[in-house]
């Protein structure tokens, strides 16, 4: 059944038996665009490297701490490390802010957390947020009042409290070049109840004045004593004067 196709293509024109023997193209078509290679199995392909993190828990892959430099620690502006003892009151409405700056730090943590200890009963208070608060803050506002209401808080001692701060390598970290150290950032201060009012129709005296009063009224009644004592004592040796 071929024989007769192939004897009748071979007597059309050439031109049209390359018409049909060649695959139609379409004439609006774009060309497929080529299919890219696949790298070789043994060449790596880069990826994103993430920075490290220092011992701190800061990122200094690119920070050169000299061995000769300090450890890194903050002062205290709020308040002034030099401006004396600071007393605050335990009071609705009176929180206590603490404000620093850094000081040798070549890298700078990635948290600090505060916490309070009472000279009195031992106890070490929280000092702003468990977690501790970004590295990059420089100020922390307190309310001491606020987490006496707290459940389960620890009541305040009317006291000294030593205010220690540590990174996120914890409160017993050694100190290293650069980085911060808690043992540069100690402050002292002291926290005290204020007394409730008594009016006088209360029965409020003042103790002070009390004791003053008694003090003056002792001194007075011996000056009484005395006066006619001594006033005595001259008549008689005047008259004993005349006599002779």
């Amino acid at each position: 059944m071929l024989q007769p196709l192939v004897l009748l293509l071979l007597a059309l024109p050439p031109l049209l038996q390359a018409q049909l023997l060649l695959p139609q193209l379409s004439p609006t078509s774009p060309p497929s665009p080529p299919t890219p290679a696949s790298p070789p199995a043994n060449v790596l392909v880069p990826r994103q490297q993430r920075p490290s993190t220092g011992a701190s828990g800061s990122q200094s892959s690119s920070v050169s701490i000299p061995n000769t430099a300090p450890a890194g620690g903050l002062t205290f502006l709020t308040p002034a490390a030099t401006a004396g003892p600071s007393y605050y009151k335990i009071a609705p409405s009176n929180p206590i802010t603490f404000g620093w700056n850094y000081t040798s730090l070549y890298v700078t943590p990635t948290s600090l957390t505060f916490e309070a200890r009472c000279s009195a009963n031992g106890f070490t208070y929280p000092v702003g947020p468990t977690q501790g608060i970004p590295g990059s803050q420089t100020s922390l506002v307190w309310d001491p009042y606020a987490y006496a209401q707290s459940p389960n808080a620890v009541p305040f001692a009317q006291a000294t409290y030593t205010l220690r701060v540590y990174d996120s390598r914890g409160p017993d970290a050694t100190a290293q070049p650069g980085l911060f150290n808690g043992a540069n950032s100690i402050l002292t201060f002291a926290m005290y109840f204020p007394a409730q009012y008594t009016s006088l129709a209360d029965g409020w005296t003042c103790q002070g004045c009390s004791a003053a009063v008694r003090r003056l009224t002792s001194v007075e009644s011996g000056v009484w004593v005395a006066l006619p004592v001594t006033l005595g004592l001259v008549l008689i040796g005047g008259a004993g004067a005349l006599g002779r």
